[in-house]
C-alpha cells in the first residue's frame, strides 16, 4: 500500500454492475482526513477527462468505521511497467506523461470547485507556502539556506499550465497488453508548469530509487525518458532543474521527519547532493535524524 497508506482488495457478492467486479479500499491515517476528499476528487476529475486514473466510488471521512477515512476504487487492470526492457518503459513512461499533460486543464480546474477542493490545495503557491512554513519552524534550521534559494528563484509560470501527477514513476503506472492501462497514487496532484511535474519524476528516478531498488540503469532509463519527451515537447532545462531543487529540498524535509521513502542516510546523502549541484547550495544532514 505505498510509504503512508493501506491497500486492500475485495469483491462484493451480489453488488450490481461496477461494483460487482473487483475493488481496491484504500486507507488513510486518522490524520489524512481531507486526502480522502481531496484525492477522490482529483481521480474522478481525471478519470471523466478519459486518462487512466482509478475512478472512485465512495468516499467515507468517519474514521470510527475503519479507523481512518477511506476511499473505495476501481481495481485497475495489469501490472507496474517496472519489468519492461528501458528502451519500451522510458518510451512508455514518457507518452503517458505527455498524455496527462495535454489535458484540458479548466475542466479539470471546475470540477475540483464543484467539490469544494480550493485552488491552493493543487497550485506550486500552495505547496511552497506549506514548505516554508515548516521550514521556519525550530529544528528545520539546517534547511533555511535551501529554503531562501528556492523562494529567491521560483521562475514565473509558463502561459500555459498543466495536469501534474506529482509523483509519476514506474510503480505508480500500470501496464497490459503493451499500453498503459492505469496511473495510480494522485496524492501530489497539481496544476502547474510540466516542468515541475518532469523535475519531481527526475528526483523520483534519479536519486530516490537508486537508493530502494537496484538492479535497474536508472539513468539510462531517464535519459531516453527525456529524449522522448523533449522532442514531443520542448520544456526548458532550466525551469525542470528548478523544480528538481524544489522536490529534494521537500524530500530532505520529508526525510528528517521519518518518512519511510526518504529517511534513508544513503537517500538523504544523494538529495543533499543533487541540491547542492543544482544550486551550490550545500545542507549538511544532521547525524541525529529519525530511520525508517
Amino acid at each position: 500500500g505505498g510509504f503512508d497508506t493501506r491497500i486492500f482488495r475485495f469483491q462484493l457478492k451480489g453488488a450490481p454492475n461496477e461494483l460487482s467486479r473487483p475493488l481496491i479500499l484504500r486507507l488513510f491515517k486518522k490524520s489524512s482526513q481531507n486526502r480522502a476528499i481531496f484525492e477522490s476528487a482529483v481521480q474522478s476529475a481525471v478519470a471523466d477527462a478519459g486518462y487512466p486514473a482509478p475512478r472512485v466510488f465512495f468516499t467515507c471521512t468517519d474514521a470510527s468505521v475503519l479507523e481512518g477515512s477511506f476511499m473505495i476504487m476501481k481495481l485497475m487492470p495489469g501490472q507496474t511497467m517496472i519489468n519492461m526492457p528501458i528502451k519500451n518503459l522510458s518510451e512508455m513512461l514518457a507518452r503517458a506523461h505527455l498524455h496527462l499533460h495535454s489535458i484540458e486543464v479548466d475542466s479539470i480546474r471546475n470540477s475540483l470547485e464543484v467539490a469544494g477542493i480550493r485552488q491552493d490545495k493543487y497550485s506550486v503557491e500552495g505547496r511552497l507556502g506549506w514548505l516554508v512554513e515548516e521550514i521556519e519552524a525550530p529544528g528545520c534550521e539546517w534547511l533555511q539556506l535551501g529554503l531562501k534559494w528556492i523562494v529567491e528563484n521560483r521562475p514565473d509560470d509558463p502561459d500555459r499550465l498543466v495536469i501534474c501527477h506529482g509523483d509519476f514513476h514506474p510503480f505508480n503506472i500500470l501496464t497490459q497488453d503493451g499500453e498503459v492501462s492505469g496511473v495510480l497514487d494522485w496524492s501530489n496532484f497539481l496544476i502547474s508548469d510540466p516542468a515541475y511535474d518532469i523535475g519531481i519524476t527526475n528526483v523520483l528516478v534519479t536519486v530516490a530509487a537508486p537508493s530502494l531498488f537496484t538492479g535497474l540503469d536508472w539513468v539510462d532509463l531517464i535519459n531516453r525518458y527525456h529524449d522522448y519527451y523533449q522532442r514531443k515537447c520542448s520544456v526548458e532545462l532550466e525551469r525542470i532543474e528548478y523544480y528538481e531543487a524544489f522536490r529534494c529540498l521537500l524530500a530532505l524535509l520529508e526525510g528528517a521527519e521519518g518518512h519511510a521513502a526518504w529517511s534513508h542516510p544513503e537517500t538523504m546523502r544523494r538529495l543533499s547532493e543533487h541540491f547542492e549541484k543544482i544550486t551550490s547550495v550545500r545542507l549538511t544532514v544532521p547525524t541525529n535524524l529519525p530511520t525508517s
